[in-house]
């Protein structure tokens, strides 16, 4: 069997093309693209709003008597 000039040999774990095409065309879930500060914006409401949380369940729980 010959190989041609300046071509890598093909290792057998490789996917086949058709097998990478149809899993990039069938994800099963889709990146979502955002801005970086809209990004940061975001991860301040999520940090602001589980620290309320603690709070709130703190204060509940110091009125429960725990």
């Amino acid at each position: 069997m010959r190989t041609r000039r300046n071509k890598p040999a093909v290792s057998g774990e490789a996917r086949s093309f058709r097998a990478v095409r149809r899993l990039n065309l069938n994800r099963t879930y889709v990146p979502i693209k955002i801005g970086v500060v809209l990004g940061y914006i975001l991860l301040a409401m999520l940090s602001a709003s589980t620290s309320m949380f603690g709070i709130l369940v703190g204060a509940m729980l110091r009125i429960v008597g725990f």
